[in-house]
């Protein structure tokens, strides 16, 4: 009998399973660098994981190794021709070793977005780019990692040899090479079963850590939609019903009696963690913590995303992020959306937004469009002649002298207005001026300079901003776009890495009282802006609601196809596979540990869901839009 591995197909196979072994050692770095993940999972759960991922694996490789596959059937007399096994050889080594390079850096990536790799990041190819020298050197230990599984690939790549394969008869040919095709189809798919394999089948028992195990990045980025993403749902008789349980009124009694400006300020990277108000011990915002006695700060406040480019649709267009896909990226994009920037400029404010790196950066200039901002300040705007002094090498101007610009131009539009300015100096490699460097203390981990930096620079932007004409006529509102990947252990949780910080500040009004330990997100800001400027919208969708209502405060959150609805009373999960369970909330702390669960409480992340889904497909989150116009200052 011959050797099986001087067969065609026994050859074939040693090769598939060199490229399934690397996949098995990118889930075992993957299990290393995200232990947080399965804090609360049992040593068998972990091991599961490992064996499930196989099918997910051999999914990915079937597809992604398609040509090989059929490339390799060719008879053996070809086969031994050298250029054929060059050729072979090639398209082996050039597929996998693109796979395996995506893989690898999805390992960092999922420190940013919490979810496995989709066609988001092709979207995001000219940033990644743009940013790939950093990006070699900040990650250099996966950019070894990943030089070194091509050099396996290379070095261990099963190769033909000199010796001639064993030749078979064409009709033994044939019908092993219509057996490898079926099996290659039965990989792609998962198995004989009757639905193809889907990410949300490796949520096995609910577990969300041991099912990211499972998964590889290779098979969710295939399985990634190119367009529609969600699905219609019906757990309300109509989709009136659902948003009839969402709906809440403004809250506020009395407004100021002249329009007001409204200043919001997203600090990039801004986890809770970081604020003395919030109860760190750290001393890394000294000027923020001033502030709060005066203002109204909310301590459980959550991003309704992972990223910056989540972050805008949830403040600007109050819709969190619910599906896989940021909304931005997605293909609703082109829906209907009425944004605070339209919103604001017909009740009469001049609209513009700030950030200091160049135009197209994370898109923002195209989502501050979608929400009808008018006017957007990039690094190209900022005077030319300061452009080289105060970039920061990596990503745009340091935030210091750009709040400072920030500041004076405003001086020059109109009032009332709605300004928006997104900082850039916490982002990673979280650069301060080297002038500096000895006067911020390092702290604990990489970004605790930079928060330091970040604090002095708004500082200075508030004794600047206090000399401008428009200041004491001003609501200013503070808020993180999401958590970094560097985060303390209190707050490396499942809700942790949500928990952004938000304050409103009013230097001369007296803001309405609030409950600071409410449950806040991202998509309540819209509501506030619109109450206190009192803007009656008409119809707007129904996720957030003003931080002066009276209705209880909750938010929602979705990752890999689980959703979070989170309220002081407790926290309602619902996994992949339709299991929902509830839980006590406890902040940071809060584990998903709970018994099974229905009634309102579910009912709430049942319409969340309902009307955001919906909604999207049917682009009808604005059913009866008006012209924002006051309604009224009682």
């Amino acid at each position: 009998m011959p050797d099986s591995g001087r067969t065609t197909e026994g050859l074939l196979l040693r090769r598939l399973l060199l490229v399934l072994a690397l996949y098995s050692v990118l889930r075992l770095v993957f299990l290393a660098a995200h232990p947080e993940l399965f804090a609360e999972s049992s040593l068998g759960a972990v091991a599961s994981a490992f064996g499930r991922g196989v099918r997910f694996d051999l999914s990915a490789l079937a597809y992604t190794n398609l040509p090989f596959i059929l490339l390799s059937l060719a008879p053996s007399a070809r086969q031994m021709r050298r250029g054929y096994q060059w050729l072979l050889g090639t398209v082996f080594i050039v597929t996998n070793s693109a796979a395996l390079i995506l893989m690898t850096g999805d390992i960092v990536y999922f420190d940013f977005t919490g979810s496995r790799l989709t066609f988001d990041l092709l979207d995001m190819k000219a940033e990644a780019t743009n940013q790939l020298d950093q990006l070699l050197l900040n990650y250099a230990p996966f950019t070894a990692l990943g030089l070194g599984l091509i050099a396996s690939l290379i070095v261990l790549y099963p190769r033909a040899g000199r010796s001639p394969l064993v030749a078979r008869r064409w009709w033994a040919a044939t019908a092993s090479g219509i057996l490898i095709v079926g099996l290659t189809v039965v990989a792609a798919r998962g198995g004989v079963q009757k639905k193809v394999l889907k990410p949300l089948h490796a949520f096995v028992g609910g577990e969300h850590g041991p099912g990211i195990l499972a998964l590889n990045s290779m098979f969710t980025l295939i399985q990634s939609p190119l367009t529609q993403m969600i699905e219609p749902v019906a757990f309300f008789p109509s989709d009136a019903d659902a948003e009839a349980v969402l709906r809440a009124p403004f809250g506020i009694t009395e407004r100021p009696a002249t329009p007001q400006n409204v200043v919001l300020i997203i600090l990039e990277s801004f986890g809770t963690e970081f604020w003395g108000a919030a109860g760190s011990t750290d001393g890394l915002t000294p000027f923020l913590d001033s502030l709060v006695p005066q203002g109204r700060f909310f301590a459980h406040n959550f991003a309704n995303g992972r990223r910056s480019i989540d972050a805008l649709p949830s403040i600007l267009l109050g819709v969190p992020l619910l599906m896989s896909r940021s909304i931005a990226l997605s293909p609703y994009q082109g829906n209907q959306w009425v944004g605070l920037g339209h919103l604001m400029d017909q009740a009469g404010y001049h609209t513009s937004m700030f950030h200091g790196a160049p135009k197209g950066t994370m898109y923002f200039d195209a989502i501050a469009q979608m929400a009808g901002v008018r006017d957007f300040h990039s690094l190209e705007r900022y005077p030319e002649a300061l452009q080289e002094r105060d970039f920061d090498g990596h990503w745009g101007l340091f935030d210091e002298p750009f709040l400072q610009h920030f500041a004076r131009t405003l001086t020059t539009v109109p009032t009332p207005f709605f300004s928006s300015v997104f900082t850039i100096s916490t982002h990673q490699p979280f650069r301060v001026p080297a002038k500096y460097l000895d006067s911020l203390p390092a702290g604990t981990t990489a970004i605790h300079r930079s928060v330091r930096y970040v604090d002095q620079s708004l500082s200075r932007f508030f004794a600047t901003a206090r000399q401008q004409p428009w200041y004491d006529n001003t609501l200013f509102i503070i808020t993180g776009d999401h958590t970094q990947s560097d985060r303390s252990p209190a707050y490396d949780t499942f809700l942790g890495r949500y928990m952004t910080p938000l304050l409103l500040f009013h230097p001369t009004q007296q803001l309405p009282a609030v409950d600071p330990e409410r449950i806040t997100q991202h998509v309540d800001i819209l509501p506030t802006i619109l109450d206190y400027a009192g803007v009656e919208p008409g119809e707007l969708p129904r996720f957030g609601r003003s931080l002066f209502s009276p209705a209880p405060g909750e938010a929602i959150l979705q990752s890999n196809g689980t959703y979070w609805l989170v309220r002081r009373e407790g926290v309602v999960q619902r996994d992949p596979d339709g299991r929902e369970s509830a839980f006590p909330y406890l902040g940071p702390a809060t584990t998903a540990t709970g018994a099974a669960v229905s009634g309102p409480f579910a009912s709430r992340l049942h319409a969340h869901v309902q009307h955001f889904n919906n909604s999207m497909l049917g682009n009808s989150f604005y059913r009866d839009i008006t012209p924002g116009v006051p309604h009224g200052r009682r």
